[in-house]
């Protein structure tokens, strides 16, 4: 009885992907948030919205817009003044 090898098939037919390792993570950061790290970038967007809601209320408060921030000035006030 003769048995016929099993052909092999090339087992490289997909597709290889090179394993991203520490120093590729560092460039794909390096090259979207610069030289600040992920953490620096989050605080900085932060700081830019309070920024923004703080130029708001200010600008509300001047043109005479009771806002919450307005009316806790105002009992802050009227607590110092008694």
């Amino acid at each position: 009885m003769f048995i016929q090898p099993v052909k092999f098939y090339n087992i490289m037919d997909y597709q290889y992907q090179k394993r991203k390792t520490g120093k590729d993570k560092e460039r794909r950061n390096r090259e979207i948030n610069g030289k600040f790290s992920a953490k620096h970038i989050r605080i900085q967007d932060q700081c830019q919205e309070n920024h923004v809601k703080n130029i708001q209320d200010e600008k509300n408060s001047k043109l005479g817009n009771n806002t919450t921030s307005n009316v806790t000035k105002q009992k802050h006030k009227n607590k110092v003044r008694s």
